[in-house]
């Protein structure tokens, strides 16, 4: 246990009278912090409790710089300091309620990950790195799991107590001052979730950690293992102090504990009951009486507390409560009192000094501002970004190398590519099987050369917009940390899917050229070689601008191919180029199959002469004949294969744009 006497240490972080209101619908504005202050030291474990509504999380997101929206009023302080964001977001290691990690990396190479990329380069060597990951993973426990994979949803991995502790253990290899824990015990089973609060006391106390967690109903053991306690009920303060005196302090107020699990009669005693009008008028009475005698306790110990400092005494020994509530440092709730206290030295309990005037005037006067009118609640919102802590090659090095690792590992998507890519060659090359040169080749030429624009744009589009949108909430988190530059994360993204298009439909498009029997010519193969590359360019493009711009992923099932479907119409081959009507013909050129087609059927008719029978109605004697019937030949083979790559780079831009607005971490900040 920690020790109750602190001396003279200082908090790690201290708040006091914070107010959280929000916007609603029904009720106008709602408050749902009030007055809520206290203290939080190195080597405390601090549990943050109270039933479903109380504000446990939004408390816990607050002191963590995390809140979004509202109107957020009050004082943090850091280390005695107001807190700034780049700072304080490099010593706070959060751990979210949900393990959001990629299931295809195993427990020591996501470590490793996190460790390579949010510890220096100059302070730390890849060795040192190493050394750190795996004193992580044993003291966490996790080292006969280290080679396992995460898993996830359909693959087994390591079971959910583990994933939680690697959760964990992602934040404390950065050697945090702080760390923040969302309901770590939710999903878990009884053994597990006390191995996780077990674990994370023992880590607060090696390294001297300060650390907080929201937790609904803990077990008996679970909560003999907080060092303090904070209850709330309605957004307010019910109780803060040693978990060891929290049963002794409500017993004092005429309410015995009833309950074997001391969390469960925390729970009834602070929940308000729906059952019925009568019910519920009582229990809220109970609740406000609780809240106001906590407060009126508060100021009269801290009343206490400053006189006999004035005295230079000691605390009665009948006061032992309130001496170690006060050693725990807990703060006046009322804005008319809000003190700031700090140990007296010299004595050997705790004591309380009274802030100055001057302070108590200026939380007043921070408060009277407060009305109703919060429409402006999003301009309060700080974007900040924690600096870089390497360089952009460094960072795009270990990003590129973990996408390129999820990437082949993704079976699915592997074989999904590859399989299509077999399927389509054998299809185009024995459907189209060895052209010649009379009237039917023509049709069949047209016929191969749009199913193979066709066939570089949906295969690609949507497996690789799955695997993008499938992974953005681990990127949400991430960048919420500051691991890393958005550049670098886009870049690196960007650049591993290319080889997992382009090699197999390199293969597809070399396989079905000679089997169908186009033009063998080699500088038209490998101009067509290129066509294939710009479009395969801006189907990426597409299909990262789709997932950037589309929140649901089954909503972006059901745009994408009406988007692609529509395009198809503008190609050229269902009408035709030259003859679209004119409000809608600026389409094409907007249009990546326009350009990919226009670019094959030119490359391909070029230079062509045909065959005609006597009795053939139509007869095409070469190829300019059809493109001119067509209206593909409006521009060069260059420029079509230059406009999909500019195509594709605009897509690319739009959603790096949409990228950087959604994953700007933007946070209420005191």
């Amino acid at each position: 246990m920690a020790s109750n006497n602190r001396g003279a240490e200082s908090p790690i972080l201290s708040w006091r009278n914070l107010n959280y209101d929000v916007k609603t619908k029904r009720h106008g504005v709602r408050r749902i912090l009030h007055d809520i202050s206290g203290d939080i030291y190195p080597g405390e474990l601090v549990a943050i409790m109270g039933s479903s509504g109380a504000g446990k999380t939004t408390l816990l997101n607050v002191l963590a710089g995390r809140v979004q929206g509202g109107r957020l009023c009050g004082d943090i302080k850091f280390n005695g300091a107001t807190r700034v964001p780049h700072t304080f977001k490099r010593m706070l290691a959060f751990v979210e309620q949900d393990d959001l990690m990629f299931s295809l990396l195993s427990v020591e190479e996501t470590l490793l990950a996190s460790a390579q990329l949010r510890l220096s380069n100059e302070r730390y060597a890849d060795s040192d790195k190493r050394s750190r990951v795996e004193t992580v993973l044993r003291q966490l426990r996790l080292t006969h799991v280290k080679d396992t994979k995460i898993g996830g949803y359909g693959m087994r991995g390591v079971s959910g107590g583990e994933r939680k502790r690697v959760s964990i253990g992602m934040e404390l290899v950065t050697d945090p001052s702080i760390l923040v824990l969302d309901e770590p015990s939710s999903g878990l089973d009884s053994s597990s979730a006390e191995m996780v609060v077990e674990l994370t006391k023992e880590m607060a106390r090696q390294r001297n950690l300060c650390t907080l967690m929201t937790i609904h109903q803990p077990s008996a053991e679970m909560v003999a293992k907080f060092d303090k306690l904070i209850l709330l009920s309605q957004g307010k303060l019910v109780y803060m102090g040693p978990a060891s005196q929290a049963l002794s302090y409500f017993e004092n107020q005429g309410y015995p504990s009833t309950n074997s699990n001391p969390a469960n009669f925390f729970i009834d005693l602070m929940t308000v009951d729906f059952a019925s009008d009568e019910a519920m008028r009582k229990s809220e009475q109970r609740v406000q009486a609780l809240v106001d005698y906590f407060a009126n306790y508060r100021k009269r110990c801290t009343i206490e507390n400053d006189q006999n400092t004035h005295q230079h005494t000691q605390l009665s020994s009948h006061k032992s409560i309130a001496s170690t509530l006060a050693t725990s440092r807990i703060m006046p709730q009322q804005q008319s009192v809000a003190l700031d206290y700090s140990p007296s030295k010299g004595s050997h309990g705790s004591m309380y000094d009274g802030c100055s005037e001057k302070r108590a005037a200026a939380a007043d006067t921070n408060y009277a501002y407060i009305t109703n009118d919060i429409t402006n609640e999003v301009a309060g919102m700080t974007c900040y970004e924690a600096p870089p802590m390497n360089g952009w090659l460094g960072e795009t090095r270990i990003l590129l190398k973990r996408d390129w690792i999820l990437s082949t590992r993704n079976m699915s998507l592997v074989y999904g590519i590859i399989g299509e890519c077999v399927v389509n060659l054998l299809f185009l090359g024995f459907v189209f099987f060895q052209l010649g040169k009379d009237q039917p080749s023509v049709q069949n030429r047209i016929g191969a050369l749009f199913s193979l624009t066709v066939q570089c744009t949906f295969p690609v589009i949507i497996p690789v917009m799955t695997v993008i949108m499938t992974s953005r909430d681990v990127l949400m988190r991430e960048r919420s940390g500051g691991t890393y530059r958005m550049t670098s994360y886009f870049f690196a993204k960007s650049l591993s899917f290319f080889p997992l298009v382009i090699v197999p439909y390199v293969f597809m498009y070399t396989g079905a050229y000679l089997i169908s029997h186009l033009q063998y010519d080699a500088a038209k193969f490998f101009i067509g070689l290129a066509n294939l590359a710009a479009i395969l360019f801006a189907s990426l493009g597409f299909s990262f601008a789709m997932s950037m711009a589309v929140r649901s992923l089954e909503v972006a099932h059901i745009i994408t191919p009406v988007s692609l479907g529509t395009l198809m119409l503008f190609a050229g081959n269902m009408a035709n180029a030259k003859a679209i009507t004119p409000v809608l013909r600026w389409l094409k050129y907007v249009c990546i199959y326009y350009y990919a087609y226009s670019g094959f059927v030119q490359n391909e008719f070029g230079g062509l002469e045909f065959t005609c029978s006597p009795e053939a109605a139509i007869c095409y004697r070469t190829g300019e004949d059809v493109l001119n019937t067509y209206g593909l030949n409006e521009l060069s083979i260059g420029q079509c294969i230059l406009l999909n790559i500019v195509l594709g780079a605009v897509f690319y831009a739009m959603a790096y744009c949409l990228l950087r607005w959604k994953a700007k971490p933007r946070y209420l900040w005191l």
